[in-house]
């Protein structure tokens, strides 16, 4: 073989390795795949294509009603780690939902129970693979009207309280064991408490997830395990991708997309949102055009642009805090950056305006205009902050939101 012939071998098998995509494991139960038939793995493989990433191969090694004690024990579960891959191929992912109440002490399941098997089936797969990372997909509370309240807790927030509670806490435990960076946590069911846990989410049976809850659900894990978050995909809906006629089969159009891409973003992690807040149940949307608001971070707008947002208190509970609407100014590509001592305000102090005020959040408070002008070059930042405490910072003053960038073309 000529030297030649060696080189282009050898780049041949380099672009090869580039092109290989993710190879993803999931394990889980119906709450991966209700309502389509299949579900999240093919909705995160689908994502994966459509932002340009090399094509992951999915495995779904899923058992309607399973737990992930079944998961971690059971031999033709625990088999698929070492023989669902071609020879000499490892996971770069593993992602594990558990059971409807599994992550709680209630129903006969014990929270120590459910960390100690995330930690059991991580060890399982980076046996094989040692360095799979774990992503937990947290799931969500019961919609309002389910027999778990008050026969469980009084309300849905202590539900998800306790499920949020606990896969952060399995999350923790594996990086504990395995090293920092060895897991995530994929806040699918942050997304849900940003819903409210509105009915129309859930199939009848007020658990299961209905199309817009699964593409919820793929989002968060798309983003957990690419660290890139997803409003920033442009799907052509006009045209038929395999994202774009998978969600279409669903009912699922732009609107829903970008519905649930903005809520999926808001529940990223904050080192990846473009201007994270407090991370509350405090919500801005905004939109740019005549279509629906919704809590992606970036909107494109000129002369003639209807723009519009709205600060919302979630499930109650800052309904009563005097509320402003801070705004913002500066050159696009240059934002202001976190301020020193308040790490969840993202206007700078010195120079920024109120733009509106209310004294609660009973209703939301809006704003909205015709843009009378152009800046090109130009950026405009919107941030709301509402005067009552914040639990996710410790802030004894203000809770924020995220903020959302206006730019000029």
């Amino acid at each position: 073989m000529t030297q030649l012939a060696r080189v282009l071998i050898a780049l041949l098998l380099a672009s090869i390795s580039v092109a290989q995509g993710k190879n993803l494991l999931f394990y889980g139960s119906s709450y991966t795949y209700y309502s389509w038939g299949y579900g999240v793995p093919e909705l995160v493989r689908e994502i994966a294509t459509e932002a340009g990433h090399p094509t992951p191969t999915i495995v779904a090694a899923l058992v309607g009603g399973s737990t992930l004690q079944f998961h971690a024990t059971d031999p033709a579960q625990m088999a698929v780690i070492s023989n669902a891959l071609p020879a000499g191929q490892t996971w770069d992912n593993v992602v594990l939902q558990a059971g409807t109440l599994e992550a709680t002490d209630n129903g006969g399941y014990t929270a120590a129970q459910f960390r100690s098997n995330s930690v059991a089936i991580t060890a399982n797969v980076r046996a094989h693979s040692p360095t799979a990372r774990t992503v937990m997909y947290q799931t969500w509370a019961s919609s309002w009207g389910d027999p778990n309240y008050p026969l469980g807790w009084p309300t849905p927030l202590q539900m998800h309280e306790e499920i949020r509670g606990n896969y952060q806490l399995a999350t923790s435990d594996i990086e504990a064991t395995f090293g920092v960076g060895s897991a995530a946590n994929a806040a699918v069911g942050d997304g849900l408490a940003l819903l409210q846990w509105d009915p129309s989410y859930y199939e009848v049976d007020m658990n299961h997830p209905t199309p817009r809850m699964i593409l919820l659900a793929g989002m968060c894990i798309y983003t957990s395990i690419y660290g890139e978050t997803v409003c920033a995909i442009a799907p052509d809906f006009q045209g038929s991708s395999p994202l774009v006629a998978m969600l279409a089969a669903q009912g699922l159009g732009a609107n829903e997309w970008n519905q649930m891409a903005g809520i999926a973003d808001r529940c990223a992690d904050r080192a990846l949102r473009a201007y994270p807040g407090s991370g509350d149940y405090l919500l801005l949307e905004t939109a740019a055009g005549n279509g629906p608001k919704d809590a992606c971070p970036r909107k494109a707008m000129t002369i003639g642009t209807n723009v519009s947002m709205q600060v919302r208190s979630l499930n109650g509970i800052y309904d009563n805090a005097p509320c402003w609407m801070l705004v913002d100014v500066f050159p696009t590509g240059s934002p202001p950056g976190a301020a020193a001592n308040f790490p969840e305000i993202q206007v700078n102090l010195g120079r920024m305006s109120i733009l509106g005020t209310s004294m609660g959040l009973a209703n939301p408070l809006s704003f909205a205009l015709q843009m009378p002008f152009s800046w090109p070059g130009t950026s405009v930042l919107v941030q709301g902050l509402a005067w009552q405490p914040s639990p996710a910072t410790g802030s004894s003053l203000f809770t924020t939101t995220d903020a959302h960038e206006f730019a000029f073309f």
